[in-house]
């Protein structure tokens, strides 16, 4: 489908060649990995365009929808950058529609305004989760861009530093037993390798700058991300329903 129709800005562009290449070569990787596991599987995406072909050939492989998931959308979010879900559902009938929690008439601020809505996503996420803890054993995956590596760092709850990155097409892996139990990392998103077999020479794994994370520190009295967080977003998410318990969570960029 043209940019024109689903993306509203050029914030909102298509995969190129290699990118649809490697979003199959995920698809197929991931989706014998869970079928393996079994259980149900619960695809969440940002409703960016690249994201929403980066993780549908997942959806195909599983026979599962694929569901908008605002939250984890691109930094300086706001709807008006996506296109309505109607136009996008001609594309991507897999795609059950969701209300984006997005309030005011101002884009998020960055990166102050995106961190604090990651670590209100982590929060609520795990506060959804554990709702239906005891349902069954599930697996939610997230599609998300690479700044969301702020959100792995809020689910491991260990600082935010430059080395936290994340790579094109990457995939980070947490599972945990019980509810309360810490998130163990049981994959890093760090590198595409090995279902990945090409990359452009253009593209590297991505991390958030020194200035950013001091920018995160100065108007935090000296603490570091996520360490100062208000959650001032947990009001626009609740409600939202995440109706299955979730024992493992992968977070894909694109």
């Amino acid at each position: 489908p043209p940019t024109r129709a689903l993306g509203r800005s050029p914030r909102a562009p298509p995969l190129s060649t290699l990118g649809h290449r490697q979003a199959r070569q995920l698809g197929t990787a991931a989706a014998a990995t869970l079928k393996r596991r079994g259980g149900a599987v619960r695809v969440l995406s940002s409703p960016y365009l690249r994201c929403l072909q980066t993780i549908t050939p997942l959806c195909d492989a599983l026979d599962v929808p694929l569901e908008l998931y605002p939250e984890i959308a691109e930094v300086l979010h706001h709807p008006r950058n996506v296109a309505p879900y109607a136009e996008r559902f001609q594309y991507f009938p897999r795609l059950v529609d969701r209300a984006d929690p997005h309030t005011g008439d101002d884009e998020e601020t960055w990166p102050l305004g995106y961190l604090e809505r990651m670590a209100a996503t982590e929060w609520n996420l795990t506060e959804l989760l554990d709702a239906e803890l005891g349902r069954g054993r599930s697996t939610v995956v997230l599609t998300s861009h690479a700044a969301s590596v702020a959100l792995v760092s809020r689910l491991l709850g260990v600082e935010l530093t430059v080395d936290l990155k994340f790579a094109p097409c990457g995939a980070y892996v947490f599972a945990r037993d019980a509810k309360g139990d810490a998130w163990r990392l049981l994959r890093s998103g760090d590198s595409n390798a090995p279902y990945v077999t090409e990359n452009a020479k253009t593209t590297y794994p991505w991390g958030y700058k020194p200035q950013y994370l001091e920018k995160w520190a100065e108007t935090h009295g000296g603490q570091r991300y996520p360490r100062g967080a208000s959650y001032e977003w947990l009001s626009a998410f609740r409600g939202a329903n995440l109706a299955r318990q979730g024992e493992a969570s992968v977070s894909v960029q694109k």
